[in-house]
């Protein structure tokens, strides 16, 4: 698991450095692996957070694919859709909501 999490960072560096060497666009080239190094610290911190509850943990995964496949809409044809890089979050709020609510189960 871990060489393909190593395969996956470095392919998508390659992708972001391949687009800057063809186009030589710096803006688009910094967005792209500032919102690269989002998605990673999102995906990072939301499964230390919602893995405790596995629905919200498997809705976290689905958008951390999602907002990756908005980062690779971004690279090839320069669409931002931000709702895209939005979702991750969402699901933070809503294990804090459920946390707050119904309580972290975790008292003795």
């Amino acid at each position: 698991m871990a060489g393909k999490i190593t395969l996956f960072v470095l392919l998508t560096i390659g992708i972001i450095a391949f687009d800057w060497f063809r186009k030589r666009d710096t803006k688009k080239s910094a967005i792209a692996a500032a919102i690269f190094i989002y998605i990673i610290a999102v995906g990072y911190s939301g499964a230390i957070l919602t893995r405790p509850i596995v629905p919200l943990f498997i809705i976290h995964l689905i958008t951390l694919i999602v907002a990756y496949a908005g980062l690779m809409i971004y690279i090839f044809k320069k669409s931002f859709k931000w709702y895209l890089f939005v979702a991750p979050i969402l699901t933070f709020a809503l294990a804090f909501g459920l946390n707050f609510f119904d309580g972290s189960r975790y008292e003795s």
